[in-house]
Parts: C-alpha cells; structure tokens; sequence
C-alpha cells in the first residue's frame, strides 16, 4: 500500500527548483542599477572591443549567455538627446520610443555557441539608426536630462 506522500517530495524539490530559477529573470537590471545605468552598460560603448570580451561583462549580470545585443558606439549622453526627438509609438504600445536623427557606429553581438560563461558571439560592424524608449530619470539618476534612455528597441 502506497502513502499519498509518495510523490510529494519531487513535487515539492521541482516546485523549489521553479521559483529558485524564477527568482533572476534572464533579461533583467542588477537592482543596484537604474534603468539608465543599465541601458549604458548593455549599449554604449565609446571604444569597440570584441563582442567576446564585451559580452563578457553584460553576462556577468544575468549569468547567462545573452542572445543578442548591440554596442552603440556614441556616448550615454548623445544618446539621451535622442530622448528629445519626436515621440513615436512602438513595439511597448507606450509613446515613449524615439528615433535617431542619423545613423551611428555600432556593433551588434549574436550568440554563436556555448553556455555560459563560455559564450561565443558572431559580431558585425554597422552604421545605422536606432530606437530608444525613453523615461524621466530615477533618482540616482544624473539631474541632467529630463528623459534618459531605459531600453535599445530597435536597431534599423
């Protein structure tokens, strides 16, 4: 004759397992960075380094190998002046989403193999517009921009 407990303790192992792997998003900011200080450490990058080694460091973050990324070669604050063009709707549905005025240098990182931290990225060098979501800054924020890039939406 068999318990009702049985199967309880790989139920409860699994269930303990989801919420452990659940508790970091893969995509998502170290809680001591704002949504600004983010976006500058995933996207700019003012001196182009190999897509490995720079790849590196973002992954560090989430622990995990990143799929896709793209280094804009312009610094943080050319950047937020792009938070000043036009509003334009896209892909969050919010109008908070701002296009470049002219293309920039950049490189776009794609994850070839491995796993992490062993990840191998194929990298490609372009000149081409973007589109940034653009919030008001948070508090530790620098005061000097009334919106602050959060998020690379698209690069065109």
């Amino acid at each position: 004759m068999t318990t009702s407990r049985e199967g309880f303790y790989p139920l409860q192992l699994f269930l303990l397992l989801g919420l452990w792997v659940a508790e970091v998003p893969i995509s998502a900011r170290p809680i001591h960075m704002t949504s600004a200080q983010w976006f500058e450490t995933q996207h700019v990058q003012l001196s182009p380094q190999t897509c490995n080694s720079a790849m590196r460091h973002i992954n560090k973050y989430t622990k995990h190998c990143k799929n896709l990324n793209s280094f804009l070669h312009e610094s943080f604050s050319s950047m937020a002046t792009t938070c000043q063009m036009p509003n334009i709707a896209y892909k969050n549905g919010r109008e908070n989403c701002h296009q470049s005025q002219k293309p920039v240098s950049l490189t776009s990182c794609e994850l070839v193999s491995g796993k992490y931290p062993n990840c191998r990225y194929r990298e490609k060098h372009l000149s081409a517009q973007f589109i940034v979501a653009c919030d008001p800054p948070q508090q530790k924020d620098t005061g000097k921009f009334h919106l602050v890039p959060v998020h690379l939406d698209q690069v065109l």
